[in-house]
């Protein structure tokens, strides 16, 4: 039996990740996240830097944003485990990823968001969109081989 490792330079490396693979483990993380701002709203925003009244008077919207994200993590799942084409559900989550870290990075360097979790939380942000990016395009090229 082949191993999935590669020899590439003298050095062992692991296959590249498909689009399946990535698309998987991104759906569960959305989903947590999802049920953070649904089951503590308040508790959510607080943890972002907000003070107690402004983190009370958005709980709506933070809860909106979990519905979103529990959209998109059984969209991207379902369709995964299906075995279906999921890159439209990996481009919207990263598409919505993107623009959290957005308007996070904006809203801390206004001073509406303290401490340092904006800062990594936006560039989190970042990063999820490049992944759902990058599990989306790898699963365009695996279903075109």
């Amino acid at each position: 039996m082949r191993s999935p490792w590669r020899a590439r330079a003298g050095r062992a490396t692991p296959p590249p990740a498909s689009g399946s693979a990535l698309g998987s483990a991104l759906g569960p993380v959305r989903l947590g996240l999802a049920a953070g701002r649904l089951v503590a709203p308040a508790a959510f925003v607080r943890a972002l830097g907000a003070d107690a009244g402004t983190a009370r008077r958005v709980t709506w919207l933070t809860r909106m944003l979990g519905v979103r994200d529990l959209a998109l993590a059984v969209g991207v799942t379902g369709t995964v485990r299906r075995g279906g084409d999921a890159r439209g559900w990996l481009l919207a989550a990263g598409a919505a990823d993107a623009v959290d870290a957005v308007v996070i990075a904006r809203a801390a360097s206004v001073g509406r968001l303290g401490g340092s979790v904006p800062g990594l939380v936006a560039v989190a942000g970042a990063g999820s969109a490049v992944a759902h990016v990058v599990a989306a395009l790898a699963q365009g090229s695996s279903r075109a081989s």
